[in-house]
């Protein structure tokens, strides 16, 4: 994601829903517009969805610190942290925690390319003989992978920021990013030659916080989707929705 960083949040709540646990550790890498970076303060939609449902749900969000994703990853799968935004769903991370039943909001990933290329993305066949630039650590599809491995198109690099200056500088032909999170790096790149072919994503994904199984009981997290679910209707979701996802957005 843009800055491989990433914010760990403890919150206070009753240790009957969190079985016994007093203290929750959350953490986030720094992805915007839904994890943004500013003065060592971290806010986005997600960070501010979560604390407003944390809120209604009487439970304290506190940032303190933190990790690239790829770590913030491990530190789930080893039980390290209890919970972790924004991430999609996949079968793997489902063994080791519990997505709640809503997510935080959903999510279109597409490719972007030169505004100039005339490269057009109609099916997976349009990538052959290209080169395709991805994310380490990022899901994407099963069906998109195998594709790419098979063919040989992609190029992996540590960041999306990495990707959309190669594919500035003429070093790709595609970048697969989400959405609203490309817009964001590109404006501020203060690059406007690059454009999303948003006509044909390659996957429309929720977001999700995802909940340690090792840690956070069941109950616990079906509070959390119920009270989200709530959330979501109130014009307070829909102010984060329009300040972080609308303005940016392209």
């Amino acid at each position: 994601m843009l800055i491989l960083l990433s914010a760990a949040i403890v919150a206070a709540a009753s240790p009957t829903v969190l079985a016994g646990r007093s203290a929750v550790n959350v953490i986030c890498d720094a992805w915007p517009p839904y994890q943004i970076v500013e003065n060592e303060r971290i806010h986005g939609f997600s960070t501010q969805t979560v604390r407003a449902v944390f809120n209604r749900m009487g439970v304290k969000f506190l940032a303190l610190k933190g990790y690239p994703w790829k770590r913030a990853i491990k530190m789930m799968e080893r039980g390290e942290a209890d919970a972790l935004f924004s991430v999609n769903y996949t079968p793997e991370r489902s063994r080791y925690a519990h997505y709640p039943s809503e997510p935080l909001v959903e999510t279109p990933w597409v490719m972007w390319v030169q505004k100039e290329s005339g490269n057009r993305f109609d099916s997976f066949e349009d990538l052959i003989g290209k080169r395709v630039g991805l994310v380490n650590g990022y899901s994407y599809t099963p069906s998109f992978w195998e594709f790419v491995k098979k063919h040989r198109l992609h190029e992996l690099v540590a960041s999306d920021v990495n990707n959309f200056k190669k594919l500035n500088g003429g070093n790709l032909d595609f970048v697969l990013a989400e959405k609203r999170n490309g817009a964001y790096i590109l404006n501020q790149l203060r690059i406007d030659t690059i454009v999303p072919l948003g006509h044909n994503p390659v996957k429309t994904d929720g977001l999700y916080i995802i909940f340690s199984k090792r840690e956070v009981s069941e109950a616990f997290v079906e509070r959390f989707s119920n009270t989200l679910r709530k959330f979501k209707k109130e014009p307070a979701y829909q102010y984060l929705y329009r300040r972080y996802l609308v303005s940016i957005h392209k």
